[in-house]
């Protein structure tokens, strides 16, 4: 595994991104937790993650992308007129927007992003490393915390060490982090939009920016 301190995560962005496209397995902070990253266009590296995680396939995804473009990647619904106001809006931030999945991704792929609810949820992050590794990389990344199934610990280094030394391959190593809140999560339609879960942007922020 490789280490790289946080001091130096900015300078060594590309190396994340270089992991990851080479199929690898990357933990970073983001949000106030240690996040599991792979490229969510890779059967593989996503079934690896799972496996790393002993979880199960049920939960939902969410996805990072670098813009509302490279969402289209992963979603439908990139051209809806509400989707494009938030994204203009809200993006880069903590607001997830739950979509329904793109037609062109392979079909293993599918069933195993959109298998909880049939969605999945799509963000450009705004924290500043994270959205460099998202660019550097130039496609879709599949996030996850880095805890176990229904286990705490995200925000440890030392838990995170401990439950994921032999299968991650790059680690940014930010000792531990102060939790945050959570980000928004809204579920999309063509012409309208559902609160999923309360988190760091306002339903009053939401609601200003679709209308």
């Amino acid at each position: 595994m490789k280490v790289i301190p946080f001091a130096e995560a900015h300078h060594r962005a590309d190396e994340v991104a270089r992991v990851l496209a080479d199929g690898g397995l990357a933990c970073f902070p983001m949000r106030g937790a240690y996040r599991l990253a792979v490229d969510a266009r890779s059967e593989a590296a996503v079934e690896r993650l799972m496996h790393s995680k002993r979880r199960a396939k049920h939960h939902p995804s969410l996805v990072l992308v670098a813009d509302l473009a490279g969402a289209k990647h992963v979603v439908e619904g990139t051209g809806w007129s509400t989707t494009r106001r938030l994204a203009e809006r809200l993006w880069p931030g903590p607001l997830t927007m739950v979509l329904p999945p793109s037609a062109h991704l392979p079909a293993k792929l599918k069933k195993t992003l959109a298998k909880a609810t049939g969605t999945v949820g799509v963000r450009v992050p705004d924290d500043p490393f994270t959205l460099q590794v998202v660019r550097a990389f130039g496609g879709p990344l599949l996030l996850s915390s880095a805890n176990l199934e229904q286990k705490p610990g995200a925000s440890s280094a030392a838990t995170v060490h401990q439950r994921f030394v032999r299968a991650i391959d790059v680690w940014v190593d930010a000792g531990d982090v102060t939790p945050a809140p959570p980000s928004t999560v809204v579920a999309v339609k063509d012409g309208s939009w559902e609160l999923v879960r309360d988190g760091a942007i306002s339903r009053e922020a939401i609601e200003r920016a679709s209308a």
